[in-house]
């Protein structure tokens, strides 16, 4: 029991925990942080590090949401 997230759910739920403490309603960071695992897996290389990367762009996706 409790074991070990994939680097997936590790993506998923700290985008998702990200930006709700950024105030971004439920259902934007429920989309946003799926999206956001579909990106790193598109992504073959990385700017800074991946979640920095990610996490950027997460942010960005959730202002557009938001609009």
């Amino acid at each position: 029991m409790g074991g070990a997230m994939t680097p997936h759910e590790f993506i998923e739920k700290n985008i998702h925990d990200e930006l709700r403490k950024q105030g971004f309603k439920e259902g934007v960071c429920f989309s946003v942080s799926r999206d956001a695992v579909d990106y790193y897996r598109q992504r073959s290389m990385f700017k800074k590090n991946v979640i920095a990367d990610v996490m950027a762009w997460s942010n960005k996706q959730a202002k557009e949401m938001s609009r």
